[in-house]
């Protein structure tokens, strides 16, 4: 599993939304926005028409069928095409991870293609009626739905378009991970990796989590675990050496460590999951 990966699913995990506004809007000529800097994000779904959205001078021209995503407190610039206006679901929202607007901490696309446009109405269509009704638990029903929209646009974007936003603190985890990584079978310390960042261990380890979701220990079981999982089931070492390769005492504390780690001993396992088509001789 990539290190983006682990980012990425740690900043969607600790995800907060509040919806503000959800419609199904005919544009007229009245349409257009200069230089408005919204405090809300918005996403939205063209269903016909052509116009203009400039995003801190990005220019997108959406079109029936595609998705748009407005960051929050971005500068954005915006008009129909008079002869052709615009009709589109439209959402108002707030979104943060850990306090942070979450477009504050990863990059993707803001304009995509709907894989299933028509899924994609059904599923603003939902939103708009759940906040539309009168019952106690409307609200929070329109707020999954609003997650049901946001989801749907990440899994429409390109494959590796969705990315974190690095910063000056990431380059130097990200050398730690490396050393970590490539020297796995060794014994690797956290005040190793902190070195390697050059950071204090205890600033080092605040940083690692709030990036991870993970302490830089817990990331050193995790890739311990993924190191044995894939060489019992891609291989056929025993079960020692693949312990000793860890650099575990004994076997013993190897299937105990590993069985905390996975739910089953290392010989279940491999039992279970053994890629037979995957090893040769």
């Amino acid at each position: 599993m990539s290190n983006t990966f682990d980012i990425l699913q740690n900043q969607f995990r600790e995800i907060t939304v509040s919806l503000e506004r959800v419609d199904l809007l005919t544009c007229d000529k009245n349409w257009k926005g200069d230089h408005t800097v919204p405090p809300f994000s918005s996403i939205g779904l063209i269903l016909k028409g052509t116009g203009t959205i400039i995003v801190d001078q990005q220019i997108l021209h959406p079109v029936k069928g595609q998705l748009y995503l407005l960051p929050a407190k971005t500068t954005q610039t915006f008009f129909n095409d008079g002869q052709n206006p615009y009709v589109k679901y439209f959402c108002h929202f707030h979104i943060n991870s850990q306090g942070t607007q979450l477009f504050d901490l990863i990059h993707l696309p803001l304009c995509i293609d709907a894989k299933n446009p028509e899924t994609a109405a059904a599923l603003f269509a939902n939103m708009l009626q759940e906040s539309q009704n009168q019952e106690l638990t409307s609200f929070i029903k329109a707020k999954q739905r609003l997650l049901d929209v946001l989801s749907y646009y990440l899994e429409c974007c390109p494959q590796g378009s969705v990315v974190p936003v690095e910063n000056d603190s990431d380059s130097s985890i990200q050398k730690a991970i490396t050393y970590a990584e490539t020297n796995l079978l060794q014994s690797v310390s956290v005040r190793q990796m902190a070195e390697i960042a050059g950071y204090h261990p205890s600033h080092f380890a605040k940083l690692f989590q709030k990036r991870l979701g993970m302490t830089p220990a817990q990331f050193l079981i995790r890739r311990k675990a993924e190191y044995a999982m894939e060489q019992l089931v891609s291989t056929s070492k025993p079960i020692a050496d693949i312990a000793e390769s860890l650099e575990f005492s004994s076997q013993f504390y190897f299937c105990n460590f590993f069985k905390k780690q996975t739910g089953m001993t290392p010989s279940e396992y491999r039992h279970v999951y053994f890629r037979k088509e995957t090893y040769r001789e």
